[in-house]
């Protein structure tokens, strides 16, 4: 790891205050004025002192902890920190807080001059704090060393505000700064000094106040315990008519959260349902909106709730709550029995039955079944279309004159604000005008592919084939139907950046999509609205449902390994043995032994009858690797105890910086399933028991075919438990 400079945390303070002069100076309150002009005016130490203090966790920290070389008299500098006002003596306010933070000496030593302390040195910490907590009080401590050794920070309200202004959120802390240049944390470093994310005063304070309720709220919800009677704090519907006036949209974001936090967490605690119901209608969200013509219908407003519903269904602000609104009208009013959503799955466009042991990895399954069928088939998902969108939209999205905040905002101006269209509404038509010319939209992709390929964005991640899948889905479908959904994302991203499909299937009959729902999944509301959204653009969609069963025509690969020892991480294989198994039959076997590079150990040797000498001309790894990809590719990896076989071929290939991943199957396990009661399922106990012939065991190849036995013994029982593929 880096190591930082002496004056690090200084000079990333300066960064951070010459970024908010530079850029927001009309956003400052005047106690940020004054706070900064004071800062700027006081000798490096006292500066550093400042910084040191601020950099602490708690508020609540000793002066002997500001004690750096680099601060040459600390006391005489935190004596200046106080005169500006920026540490003071632990207030009595927070007294019990700092108490709760003491080490367990500074507690006795509290409690032995405070109290007659029945405390031992042997007490536990809790105990000794509960007890502090009940019998110290804070004019019993004011002359105390444990206490007149600590200070307060004081300034923490403006600080809050100043990083609100330059991160753009309540969480971050200045030591992002540190985790960037220790290489940590990853920034868009090219974005070093962006426009201030606010244009007014009023816009940064309004939604500066409706950010730390949300905040506030969430860091309730952490701290309580509802199992000990614990509640979250709401306001009263008179304290939210008061909040302060929206300006700007994100500021209306976060009052649209804070209000949907509030009806969530007033229904959760059993609040009067008009509360509830107050809460919930003021937020803009479909989901909020929903939440409260549910509770409405609940409690018998139903002719309000119809009227709700025809007006939404009439005028609607979203396609999630016209498909919610089109629905609940059609179940509670006109009787229909089931939901759209339940429709769907029922009427789905096909049901497969894949081998159960895929349960979980439901769409790499999916996608290896067609493409034994000779089908192309991509699992996509959200990736394809987010990178569709920001491939296309990419020289607006991080134009110069968009690069508001810094190079910590990983998501780019027009997706935080969900207002790329508005923003942008000349530029975001002339580029899907474009593109409605096939060969200019692959070109166009292609360029801003190869220009910018991975740089950070905040809106996909790049992959090697994903190039590759945006030209197929730009070549078979119509480029009106995609500038369709691209135009549908530039209105309304945060609606339109999920929800997607899971598969990308290419056939003869063309191209099209599928969402694969297995055994007990549901379609949650955004693929409902998401998948509606592509249907009317003109995108081939549809439902797969998945039955977990047996494929008789399943391809296996039954494989044994010979390694230096037993832990992936620190050992090396010498000898890989694999046979592909279809129907029971073998048709192709692989073996070879590899050089470790490194030593076999004696012990090893004697196991395995492996020697350095015989590994001295044999290939390494990574020679043979595409030979195991490619002889793997499809198939169920077999072996006995898979996890260790399975866990060192995928840590080859890691050391190379490849992906290895396939379904597995455990002999041992399924053997225990298939052949219950046996004294020891071992490979050599269980070829003894079931007379199977070993030519030599821990060699890879003859164990392979032991454990190939094996496998023909499970499936024999399997198909007589499961579901066959017909």
């Amino acid at each position: 790891m880096k190591d930082l400079p002496t004056y690090y945390y200084l000079d990333h303070f300066q960064e951070f205050i010459t970024h908010i002069t530079a850029t927001g100076s009309t956003l400052l309150r005047p106690v940020d004025q004054a706070f900064i002009a004071l800062y700027l005016a006081q000798s490096k130490p006292v500066q550093c002192t400042l910084v040191r203090g601020l950099n602490r966790k708690h508020p609540y920290f000793q002066i002997s902890s500001l004690a750096y070389t680099e601060i040459p008299d600390s006391e005489e500098c935190v004596a200046q920190c106080r005169h500006n006002e920026w540490f003071t003596a632990v207030p009595k306010a927070h007294f019990y807080e700092w108490l709760a933070l003491l080490t367990k000496p500074e507690l006795l030593a509290l409690l032995t001059s405070c109290t007659a302390c029945p405390i031992t040195l042997t007490t536990k910490k809790s105990d000794v704090l509960n007890y502090a907590l009940e019998h110290i009080e804070y004019a019993d401590v004011q002359s105390h060393p444990v206490f007149t050794q600590y200070v307060y920070r004081q300034v923490d309200q403006v600080m809050r505000y100043l990083l609100f202004l330059f991160f753009g959120n309540t969480k971050s802390r200045l030591n992002q700064f540190s985790m960037r240049d220790l290489g940590v944390m990853r920034t868009r470093k090219r974005q070093r000094q962006g426009q201030a994310r606010f244009t007014t005063l009023a816009q940064a304070q309004s939604t500066y106040w409706y950010a730390r309720q949300v905040a506030q709220i969430k860091h309730q919800q952490h701290k309580q315990r509802p199992s000990a009677g614990q509640a979250v704090t709401l306001p009263s519907i008179e304290e939210t008519q008061h909040a302060p006036v929206v300006v700007g949209d994100l500021a209306q974001q976060q009052r649209d959260e804070w209000f949907w936090l509030c009806g969530k967490i007033s229904v959760q605690q059993g609040l009067d349902w008009q509360v509830s119901y107050h809460y919930l209608s003021c937020s803009t969200l479909p989901e909020a909106q929903e939440k409260a013509i549910r509770l409405a219908f609940q409690h018998g407003c139903k002719d309000k709730v119809q009227q709700q519903l025809e007006h939404i269904i009439d005028q609607p602000d979203s396609l999630p709550l016209l498909h919610f609104a089109q629905d609940f009208l059609a179940r509670k009013y006109h009787k229909k029995r089931t939901s759209v959503m339940t429709d769907m799955l029922r009427n789905s466009a096909q049901h497969l039955i894949l081998d159960e042991v895929h349960k979980h990895r439901v769409e790499a399954a999916t996608v290896e079944h067609y493409t034994q069928q000779g089908k192309q088939a991509f699992r996509t998902e959200n990736e394809l279309w987010r990178s569709l969108f920001g491939l296309t939209f990419w020289s607006i999205l991080f134009a110069p004159e968009y690069a508001i905040g810094g190079e910590f905002d990983n998501r780019p101006y027009h997706i935080r604000h969900n207002n790329l269209y508005d923003s942008a509404t000349q530029q975001v038509q002339q580029i899907l005008t474009a593109c409605e010319q096939l060969d200019y939209f692959k070109q166009h992709l292609i360029k801003q592919a190869t220009s910018h390929y991975g740089q950070s964005n905040g809106i996909f991640r790049w992959h090697k084939r994903m190039l590759e899948r945006l030209l197929l889905l730009v070549t078979h479908t119509s480029t009106t139907t995609l500038t369709h959904v691209l135009m549908q994302m530039a209105q309304d991203y945060a609606r339109f950046s999920d929800g997607f499909p899971d598969v990308m299937l290419l056939s003869d009959a063309g191209l099209c999509f599928e969402e694969i729902k297995a055994q007990g999944d549901s379609i949650r509301k955004n693929q409902l609205s998401t998948m509606a959204m592509l249907k009317a653009a003109g995108v081939a969609v549809s439902i797969t449902t998945v039955q977990w069963g047996i494929n008789p025509n399943q391809p296996y690969v039954v494989v044994d390994i010979e390694t230096t020892g037993g832990k992936a991480a620190l050992h090396r294989i010498t000898e890989i043995g694999m046979v592909k198994v279809v129907r029971g039959e073998i048709v192709a076997e692989y073996e070879t032994l590899l050089n470790p590079q490194r030593r076999i150990p004696r012990n090893i040797t004697s196991l395995t009858g492996i020697d350095d000498a015989m590994v001295a001309d044999a290939p390494i790894f990574a020679e043979v690797a595409q030979a195991v990809a490619e002889f793997t590719e499809g198939c169920i990896f077999v072996a006995h105890n898979v996890n260790f076989d399975y866990g060192f071929i995928k840590q080859e290939f890691t050391r190379i910086e490849q992906r290895f991943s396939r379904a597995k199957l455990c002999t041992v396990r399924e053997m225990r399933k298939a052949r219950p009661g046996l004294t020891s399922y071992s490979l050599a106990n269980l070829t003894a028991h079931f007379d199977i012939r070993m030519q030599r065991h821990h060699r890879a190849m003859s164990d392979a075919l032991a454990a190939n036995a094996l496998l023909t013994i499970i499936n024999e029982y399997r198909m007589q438990t499961c579901p066959v593929v017909e």
